[in-house]
């Protein structure tokens, strides 16, 4: 445990995928930090302190268009533009970061020829045949067919090795048991599943209540969903149905995972729509099949990277050259990026990374945007147009002359923090002998965490077997239970950022080893890279509103409101952190401007 992945580890069998363009889409080495880097959280901060370069240089720029963030919602918010506008527009897209996607981050391992690729942010497109008209019109005009994503997949690979979800009942947290795996979760019956769990007969008992209930907790009460807004989920499970710990702990399992926070910080008005204990009373996140409940969400429309070539595909749409190969689903995921074609004077779509927008401010009929570079340098641009996706919470901060209402709604933004963390293992071998695909960690070190999917896009076909090597994704939400959701948070994003991957790498390899060891796997002879994407700003969180409250305006509502040459797009302005909600606030952004 004490001996580090060396650069002579890397060597001998390790590629840093030498010659990819890591800066600029995302083509990440195996090893070390990602997602919200130190220097553009430390450019973020100086912004939100008001520490900002006095001189600011004119670069005589004027744009039809200047983006604010290179995330899905910024490129889709380029993309409709630049369809959509009249003539032949000029568009400008700043992001803080040095890599493309905002949150939809890809990150690729090698080793021995073995090339992997993982999501290092948002994992896949959610409830696609849910999917508002305007989300599907996008993934029209950019060539996506969201069927088509399933087709990718093994679809006998888990039966081919036995394989199954399973749960690793963890010694530290069930007190009196050994570290013990059990698989066949949410496959198994649950009196089955939970009779092979260390716990004791009431905890069992707990649990199966917990998933097979088709009680209606309270049945009197004529207004269902006040009442369920009115209180936690922690306290309807303890409270209405009268279940301990144990229930407590596999509940947070859906709850840190949706919304980044413990169920003592969520509604049970959203414990209602996604989690167990509410099929008697409605609730939408357990469907019954074969006489069994069974988990209503699985995301399985995603490309290996998750959504990361979504925003290669808006790319290729205005800057064919800056990814080589054909505009199609299997031509853009395996494309080579081309930085140098990013942002060309010739170009009528230009992309700047590396600039922290930290002014924009409407000057007569143009507005003015100002940015610093990783030179520290501050520049200024002008647009006739400004669609601002970053954050909302830092966008009162970058734009001044908001009205006091919306500022107040921007104050009301909320961030849970999460770590998408990837492991390379050698191979998988312990894991498979568990019988495991999907593992879920009650209160451990991680909500769940999967070895790569079985997913073959055009000429990337890895072979997946357990004695080859594979990715080990794990997914982590930083909150403190007993704490206020803002304070979680805050709290959270301190934790995130002061530790060093030294530490996040010593933490990983211990918590795998302890879960683990005893079916041979061995962190300092099976570990060949780790990837920590930290996400401080992870999963923008509104409180799920009461009924009354869905009359009144929410934040984010009162928060995207248009400011004459200046909108707001990106997933907070549509309240939820999914993929479609940014392109659905780009088409509603782009058409306020045009």
């Amino acid at each position: 445990m004490d001996r580090a992945i060396t650069r002579r580890d890397f060597l001998q069998g390790m590629a840093f995928a030498v010659g990819a363009p890591r800066l600029q889409l995302g083509e990440l080495g195996s090893g070390g930090l990602s997602g919200q880097t130190p220097r553009a959280m430390t450019l973020g901060h100086r912004v939100r302190d008001g520490e900002l370069p006095a001189e600011v240089a004119d670069t005589g720029e004027t744009y039809d268009l200047v983006v604010v963030g290179a995330g899905i919602g910024g490129l889709a918010s380029a993309y409709l533009y630049y369809q959509e506008a009249p003539g032949e527009p000029s568009i400008l897209l700043l992001d803080n970061h040095d890599e493309l996607g905002g949150h939809a981050r890809r990150n690729v391992m090698e080793y021995r020829g073995q090339r992997l690729i993982a999501p290092g942010g948002t994992f896949a497109l959610e409830d696609v045949e849910d999917s508002p008209e305007e989300a599907l019109e996008v993934f029209r005009r950019i060539g996506l067919d969201p069927a088509r994503l399933v087709e990718y997949r093994d679809a006998k690979f888990r039966e081919r090795f036995g394989l199954s979800p399973a749960v690793v009942f963890d010694s530290r947290v069930f007190e009196g048991a050994r570290t013990t795996w059990v698989n066949g979760w949410n496959e198994t019956p649950y009196e089955a599943f939970f009779s092979r769990a260390p716990l004791s007969e009431a905890a069992r008992k707990d649990l199966v209540d917990l998933y097979t209930t088709r009680k209606n907790y309270l049945p009197a009460e004529t207004e269902l969903e006040n009442e369920l807004h009115s209180m936690s989920w922690e306290r309807f499970v303890r409270e209405k149905m009268g279940l301990g710990d144990d229930a407590v702990r596999f509940v947070d399992l859906y709850s840190t995972d949706l919304i980044g926070l413990g169920c003592d910080a969520a509604s049970a008005l959203e414990g209602y729509a996604i989690g167990p204990g509410f099929f008697g009373m409605g609730g939408e996140g357990f469907y019954e099949e074969g006489g069994m409940l069974k988990y209503a969400y699985q995301p399985v429309n995603r490309y290996p990277d998750g959504n990361h070539t979504v925003a290669r595909q808006l790319l290729k749409g205005i800057l064919p050259g800056a990814i080589s190969g054909e505009n199609t689903m299997e031509g853009v995921f395996n494309g080579e990026p081309r930085d140098a074609e990013l942002d060309r004077g010739e170009n009528r779509v230009r992309l700047r990374l590396s600039s922290m927008v930290t002014k924009i401010r409407q000057e007569g009929e143009t507005v003015g945007v100002e940015y610093v570079q990783g030179d520290g340098k501050a520049r200024r641009v002008r647009a006739r147009h400004v669609i601002m996706t970053g954050w909302g919470s830092v966008a009162k901060h970058i734009v001044p002359d908001l009205p006091e209402e919306q500022r107040r709604a921007l104050e009301e933004y909320r961030y849970s923090s999460a770590l998408y963390i990837n492991v390379l293992l050698k191979h998988w071998r312990p894991i498979a002998d568990i019988g495991a695909f999907e593992m879920y960690w009650p209160e451990g070190y991680c909500t769940w965490m999967h070895v790569s999917d079985p997913l073959s896009v055009g000429v990337y076909r890895p072979e997946y077997h357990p004695d080859k090597p594979t990715i080990l994704s794990m997914y982590k939400y930083i909150h403190q239970r007993g704490l206020e959701p803002r304070e979680q948070m805050q709290l959270g994003r301190y934790e995130m950022e002061k530790k060093t991957f030294e530490e996040y790498e010593r933490e990983i390899r211990t918590e795998l080893n302890h879960v683990l060891g005893s079916h041979g796997f061995d962190a300092a002879r099976d570990i060949a890279g780790i990837t920590v994407n930290r996400w401080g700003h992870g999963y923008n969180y509104f409180k799920e509103p009461g009924p009354r409250e869905k009359l009144e305006s929410p934040p984010y509502r009162a928060g995207r409101q248009k400011l004459g040459r200046i909108s707001f797009a990106g997933a907070d302005a549509g309240g939820t952190p999914w993929t479609q909600a940014a392109l659905v606030q780009a088409f509603r952004a782009v058409h306020e401007q045009l």
